[in-house]
């Protein structure tokens, strides 16, 4: 009789990578930690994969996983494009990780049959997304309150505070000043767009790609939009 209590699937998901570029731990805590302070609770059991390419063996794996979670960053595993020999260390260590292959042409051409597959399927649920109402807040968004649009667009009128978290499944509209995080496309809409009045925010982020405030420096206080280009996000004048 077969089990019903559980069911594995395949599936994907938007997780970030940390890529490592040097050894020395000290470095890599003080980073970690200015990013952190930029928006505490977006990184708070935030998942991470760790990106060992640019390290060797001797490397101590066990001190950045402790690292990242003494931190509160969610550890998952390794990653990165390694010797065999490292991936048996890795493991032997008891620590997860997941295979990157080399760029070939045989994967560059499964990559453009994916992409093909991908438009088509953007095609057939374009009509989706262009069914979303719009939710509208009145007034300012203030610090430490959230705000989620729900298979909706999310217009604000007034301004967002350091410290609020404005969430949409669809777009994001503010006709005042971004200090707080604006968080689009939440259920996989990658063409979700950012609007805003003046650009200040601690945190924009559309289908799981995000920008910390340092990452907004050429519209930073001008009205202006983000969107997603491929796998990066970008900014562009509003008028």
């Amino acid at each position: 009789m077969a089990d019903k209590s559980i069911e594995f699937k395949g599936t994907s998901f938007t997780l970030s990578v940390l890529y490592l570029k040097t050894l020395k731990l000290t470095d890599i805590r003080a980073s970690l930690i200015k990013k952190v302070a930029q928006a505490p609770d977006f990184f708070y059991l935030f998942p991470v994969m760790v990106n060992i390419e640019e390290v060797d063996s001797s490397f101590d794996y066990q001190a950045i996983k402790i690292l990242l979670e003494e931190l509160k960053f969610t550890f998952i595993g390794f990653t990165g494009y390694v010797s065999e020999e490292q991936r048996v260390l890795i493991r032997a260590l008891g620590f997860s990780f997941v295979n990157a292959a080399k760029s070939t042409a045989s994967n560059q051409k499964n990559r453009i049959d994916d992409v093909a597959k991908v438009k088509y399927k953007e095609t057939e649920t374009i009509r989706e997304y262009e069914l979303y109402g719009d939710k509208i807040h009145r007034g300012q968004v203030r610090s430490g309150q959230q705000i989620y649009a729900k298979g909706q667009n999310l217009v604000v009128i007034g301004s967002v505070s350091a410290g609020a978290e404005i969430i949409a499944d669809g777009n994001i509209h503010v006709y005042g000043s971004l200090r707080g995080r604006a968080i689009a496309g939440a259920k996989g809409h990658h063409q979700a767009q950012i609007y805003c009045q003046n650009l200040e925010a601690e945190l924009v982020s559309i289908n799981g790609n995000y920008w910390l405030s340092e990452s907004m420096k050429q519209h930073w206080g001008t009205p202006a939009f983000i969107q997603l280009t491929g796998a990066e996000l970008t900014s562009s004048k509003l008028i």
